[in-house]
């Protein structure tokens, strides 16, 4: 899937990854942790890895052999190495991406190249008859 670099691109990326969730056999609380990470990954790539605002675009690729989804996301920027400090007491909510994307996720990367900022998330796959749907 690739995208402008548009905030308003975003509800079509997490719809499109609830689909490549439900084709790879993930439950619903495994969707719903893609989703958000995913979410988090691309916001960021438009904030933050779009030098050039809408002319840029994102790239999303997944892949799921059974196993694990992986899924990446790929913008057109250099990243920039912050985070939050999560003993400081902070007085608004940005931040916190890549932690969140990290709890959510069995393994997070980021990788630099000339050409932009890949952040590639895995998901293993889990026996749905495992969970229980809220």
């Amino acid at each position: 899937m690739k995208i402008t670099s548009e905030s308003a691109n975003l509800a079509r990326v997490r719809n499109r990854v609830r689909q490549i969730g439900e084709t790879c056999d993930l439950n619903e609380r495994q969707i719903f942790d893609l989703q958000v990470a995913v979410g988090e990954a691309t916001a960021n790539a438009i904030e933050h890895g779009s030098p050039f605002g809408p002319e840029n675009y994102v790239r999303i690729k997944a892949h799921c052999d059974g196993i694990a989804l992986t899924v990446t996301v790929q913008d057109q920027g250099k990243f920039k190495r912050r985070m939050s400090d999560p003993t400081i007491e902070q007085d608004n909510f940005r931040g916190r991406g890549i932690p969140l994307m990290l709890a959510l996720m069995d393994r997070v990367t980021i990788d630099e190249g000339k050409d932009g900022t890949s952040v590639v998330l895995l998901k293993r796959v889990v026996n749905n008859n495992n969970y229980h749907k809220a």
